[in-house]
C-alpha cells in the first residue's frame, strides 16, 4: 500500500488495556492539540477508560464533543451499519462511515481541517473468529484513506494474533506502520 503524510494508518498490538489507553490518550491529546477533530470507534470499556484518562488529564471531553472536534461510536453499534453476511459492504461502509468522517472534519479547528481516527471494529471481528472480514474492513480503510486525508489508527490485542502468522502478514501488510511491543509468530 502506498501512503503520504497525510494518509497514515497505522495499527498498534497491545499486551494490555492500560498500554492501549496509554497510547490512545497520547492519539487523542496531540490531535486535539493540533486542532484535528478526533473520532474513535471503540468498545464500550475501551470508551469509558479513555474518557477516565483523559479527565485525569485535564482534557475537557465535554467541551470537545460539544464543539464536535471529538466524537466517540460503538464499534459494534457502527459495524451494524455496513455488515452484509459477514463481510463489509463497500457502499455501506462508504455511506455509514463516509458520512461519520465528512462531519467530524467539518468540526476541525486546524486549517486544514485535519482528522484522527481510531477504530478498532477490526479488532471486534477478529474477536468473533470473522478473520476475512477483518482483512476486508482493512483494506475499505486504505481505500478511504486513498480518497481522504487522516490519520487511522488500528488496535489488536497481542493474544489475539501473536500465533496467527498469516494473519499478521495480512494485517501489517495493511497498514503503513506498526506500534507496539513485539509479537511473537509460532
Amino acid at each position: 500500500m502506498s501512503h503520504t503524510a497525510a494518509n497514515v494508518h497505522s495499527v498498534h498490538f497491545y499486551g494490555n488495556d492500560n498500554a492501549l489507553i496509554d497510547r490512545l490518550c497520547g492519539v487523542v491529546c496531540s490531535g486535539l492539540l493540533v486542532g484535528n477533530s478526533v473520532l474513535l470507534v471503540a468498545t464500550p470499556e475501551h470508551r469509558e477508560q479513555l474518557v477516565s484518562c483523559l479527565e485525569r488529564l485535564e482534557v475537557d471531553v465535554r467541551k470537545h464533543a460539544r464543539e464536535g472536534q471529538f466524537s466517540m461510536f460503538d464499534a459494534e453499534g457502527l459495524l451494524s451499519t455496513f455488515m452484509v453476511n459477514d463481510v463489509p459492504h463497500p457502499k455501506l461502509f462508504l455511506t455509514s462511515v463516509g458520512n461519520v468522517l465528512t462531519d467530524a472534519k467539518k468540526a476541525a479547528r486546524s486549517k486544514d481541517h485535519g482528522l484522527t481516527v481510531f477504530g478498532e471494529m477490526v479488532a471486534v471481528l477478529w474477536q468473533q473468529g470473522n478473520k476475512t472480514g477483518a482483512l476486508a474492513l482493512e483494506k475499505l480503510w486504505n481505500d478511504l484513506l486513498n480518497d481522504r486525508a487522516f490519520h487511522l489508527h488500528c488496535a489488536y490485542p497481542q493474544s489475539l494474533v501473536e500465533n496467527d502468522l498469516e494473519g499478521m502478514q495480512g494485517i501489517t501488510e495493511a497498514h503503513s506502520h506498526v506500534v507496539g511491543g513485539a509479537v511473537s509468530v509460532m
